[in-house]
């Protein structure tokens, strides 16, 4: 062996010596006359650490299962360097830090259930961009509740059933927001792939069917959260449940915030799983609420499909339809909003009523049918379709558009005679 090698490896231990043991030293680690023989230590050991980085990253892609990927597995290597190389990481890090310059030691009595939850809060709160999630099959929607996904953190599940009236020092108030939050996206998700050809108005009413109060407080009454939420005293619960009024409209509210807690509260317990099981339980909770819709849904989808090629654009919708029946020169249908305060007996939004007339063949505003619907373009909609099935009615005006075109035809051939 060399003397120039010898002498590396005399250096090489020498600064081991020097720095092997100022983990438990928080003046040698706070010291920034330590960051260059940080930087040797870890410049000595990169080659192994690579080593062994790219060996876990191999048997981590070859596993079948990453989420039960154990230390065992990895080179025996790793835990050793962890230990060696972690002061040089925290030394070489402080560095960056803009409010502490030292490490904030690790209280001695800290407990595994504290560090545990520090770990989660420090990874975030799940997001729904790396869950799957899938439109509704109207096949696939079961007759039977889903099972009721569990909160796997106590402290978390007290809070969800614990009102703020109580005056305890937590509530289910901020995981109520955030259970919102999750419902209005995950719902969102769900209509925006199911329904592709509805637009943002009825996609928005259609999920307000499913995040009203009213639905969540079924929700959470047949699942029996009632016997662990933890109410004052002024709540009776011996009151039966009625449509939100009055008094009986504080207790709807309550149960509703309560589920929506319980949802955040089965997200953050579980940062791997929560967030998918969250997901695959409402799809199969919601579907069973809004099935009729699905259904009716698939069967546009599959008219579309199987409708003959070459139909023209303007049979795409209703008044299109009508005004190629029966408007031609001089002919037209005028859509009127007309005067109204009915209201949608589910979601109680205000409903708009439109009525199409028909000015020409010697009449003018002639009424020919009524819609009414939760916009007014769907409410003009419906109102030609329901003059499309008066047929009676488009069959004399198709017999008065077919004679002028005829009386049309019959002039342009005299004066092409005359001419």
């Amino acid at each position: 062996m060399s003397k120039r090698h010898n002498t590396s490896s005399v250096d090489n231990r020498a600064k081991r010596q020097q720095i092997g043991d100022f983990r438990n030293d928080s003046e040698f680690v706070s010291s920034v006359e330590t960051t260059n023989q940080a930087l040797a230590l870890l410049a000595e050991q990169a080659d192994e650490l690579v080593d062994c980085l790219q060996s876990l990253k191999r048997q981590f892609l070859q596993s079948k299962n990453p989420a039960e990927f154990q230390i065992g597995s990895i080179n025996s290597n790793l835990p050793r360097l962890t230990k060696q190389l972690l002061p040089s990481f925290q030394i070489i890090g402080s560095i960056d830090e803009p409010v502490a310059e030292t490490a904030t030691p690790i209280a001695k009595n800290t407990s595994t259930d504290t560090l545990s939850r520090a770990a989660q809060d420090s990874s975030g709160i799940p997001i729904l961009s790396p869950i799957s999630v899938t439109p509704w099959i109207s096949s696939d929607i079961l007759q039977e509740w889903p099972p009721l996904p569990p909160i796997l953190d106590s402290k978390l599940a007290e809070e969800a059933f614990t009102h703020p009236g109580l005056g305890m020092n937590f509530s289910y108030e901020r995981l109520e927001w955030l259970g919102d939050a999750y419902l209005e996206l995950i719902s969102s998700s769900l209509i925006h792939q199911t329904f592709p050809q509805l637009r943002s108005g009825p996609c928005s009413q259609l999920r307000e069917r499913l995040i009203r109060n009213i639905t969540l407080a079924e929700y959470f009454r047949y699942y029996g959260m009632e016997k662990r939420a933890k109410l004052p005293d002024h709540f009776d619960g011996s009151r039966g449940l009625g449509r939100g009024r009055s008094k009986d409209k504080d207790i709807l509210k309550t149960q509703a915030d309560m589920f929506e807690a319980y949802v955040a509260a089965v997200i953050l317990s579980d940062p791997q799983e929560g967030l998918f099981k969250v997901v695959k339980w409402l799809k199969a909770l919601w579907g069973r609420t809004i099935k009729e819709d699905i259904e009716k849904a698939e069967a546009a989808k599959k008219r579309l499909e199987t409708q003959p090629t070459g139909v023209e654009a303007t049979e795409k919708n209703s008044k299109q339809r009508l005004s190629v029946k029966i408007v031609t020169k001089g002919v037209s249908i005028d859509y009127k909003d007309l005067p109204g305060e009915k209201r949608d007996k589910n979601l109680k939004l205000p409903l708009y009523t439109v009525g199409a007339y028909l000015t020409g063949y010697g009449e003018v505003g002639r009424l020919l049918a009524v819609g009414t619907a939760l916009s007014k373009k769907e409410a003009g909609q419906k109102a030609a379709e329901a003059a499309l099935q008066n047929k009676r009615l488009i069959q004399a005006y198709e017999e008065k558009k077919r004679q002028y075109m005829q009386a049309k035809d019959d002039s342009a051939l005299v004066d092409r005679l005359l001419g």
